[in-house]
């Protein structure tokens, strides 16, 4: 086990590499298994935060800072991805088990308390025939999607560009949720279609500035599927799946780090 908690220790770490220097605030790096890797961009910081490796052959890529208690828990041959000018809140969790994914796009906003994974965390079997019904699928998260407080968005749930999920709201498995959605609700329903959302916060409006919300000029939130330009989420992760620890360090840099059209992750 290497446990690092100083940027110090990157020079005596033997069987994983970090790439990067995040500023680590009483935060943990803890890797349980051999060829991890953990890339920092843009020296991200880490407050308070703890990232687990659990097994073998897994990347974490991040490209925004973590605050207090989050927890994201990786085990083998899985990626996990937060792109970059993501606001996420306190105590966010994250599980990637059983060999999947987990990708969050660019300038999301994650609120407090907020639970993502790509499994239930036990296998759940039928009586009568005594299969297993519930295998862990990866999670696709699209670029400028709002997931509010207290959300959870489960197993093989895909959410496209510029999509807004209420605070509480439970995303249940499999759910394919189309770009410009505005969804609430245990589970999720459909609120209103055709939205867009801005990250102006409202606390800090005047009356001014409400009377001037009014009405918005720009078309730069609104997402829509573009021939040659949008990615499909399932062929990503089944690339993903198939390279080895170091080509998929590549595919991500090339994919989603290099790649700013704006469409990529729409639905």
């Amino acid at each position: 086990m290497e446990h690092i908690i100083n940027v110090a220790q990157f020079d005596q770490m033997v069987d994983n590499k970090i790439i990067g220097m995040p500023k680590l605030a009483d935060s943990h790096l803890i890797f349980n298994g051999k060829n991890n890797i953990l890339v920092c961009d843009n020296n991200v910081e880490l407050n308070k935060a703890s990232i687990e490796f659990n097994g073998n052959n897994s990347i974490v890529y991040l490209g925004s800072n973590l605050k207090r208690d989050t927890k994201l828990r990786i085990f083998s041959n899985s990626t996990a991805f937060i792109g970059k000018y993501v606001d996420s809140g306190l105590a966010l969790t994250i599980n990637v088990f059983e060999n999947q994914n987990v990708i969050i796009g660019d300038d999301c906003f994650i609120g407090d308390y907020v639970f993502i994974s790509s499994s239930d965390n036990y296998p759940i079997y039928s009586c009568d025939t005594k299969e297993r019904f519930n295998y862990s699928r990866s999670v696709f998260i699209g670029d400028h999607v709002y997931l509010g407080h207290k959300s959870s968005i489960s197993k093989g749930v895909k959410i496209g560009s510029g999509s807004f999920i209420d605070n509480a709201s439970f995303i249940p498995s499999t759910a394919k949720v189309p770009s410009g959605l505005y969804l609430s609700g245990n589970p999720a329903k459909v609120i209103k279609k055709n939205i867009f959302f801005t990250k102006d916060f409202l606390g800090k409006f005047t009356a001014e500035d409400s009377l001037n919300s009014k009405d918005y000029k720009s078309d730069v939130f609104i997402f829509s599927v573009v021939d040659k330009e949008t990615l499909s989420m399932d062929s990503i992760d089944k690339i993903l799946k198939d390279l080895d620890v170091e080509s998929r360090l590549e595919f991500i840099q090339k994919l989603f780090i290099r790649n700013k059209r704006k469409n990529r992750f729409s639905i």
